[in-house]
């Protein structure tokens, strides 16, 4: 009788000190809180590179500018309403006028 060809499963390699995942670069972080905003914080969470102080404050510019963003953003939705709404008048002024 024939043992079965059992294959043991190889163990993940350990990448070499120093190397860091994509993931866990400072650089991929970036990217994805100029993009991303907020949602891009569990990358800087789950880095086990950064510690505590450095989460925090992290965590803390992102949202602060995501306030920042978002504050202009409803001020530049609001004038380009007026600008809207004026155009609309002078439209209106000059229908009349016909």
């Amino acid at each position: 009788m024939t043992q079965p060809n059992i294959q043991t499963p190889q163990p993940t390699p350990v990448p070499a000190k120093g190397k860091i995942k994509t993931i866990d670069s400072l650089k991929t972080f970036v990217v994805a809180a100029v993009i991303m905003g907020p949602f891009s914080l569990p990358l800087l969470w789950r880095n086990p590179r950064f510690k505590w102080p450095l989460k925090v404050a992290g965590s803390v510019i992102v949202l602060v500018s995501t306030w920042f963003f978002l504050r202009f953003a409803g001020q530049l939705a609001e004038h380009q309403l007026k600008q809207f709404e004026a155009l609309k008048a002078q439209i209106e002024q000059a229908r009349q006028q016909q």
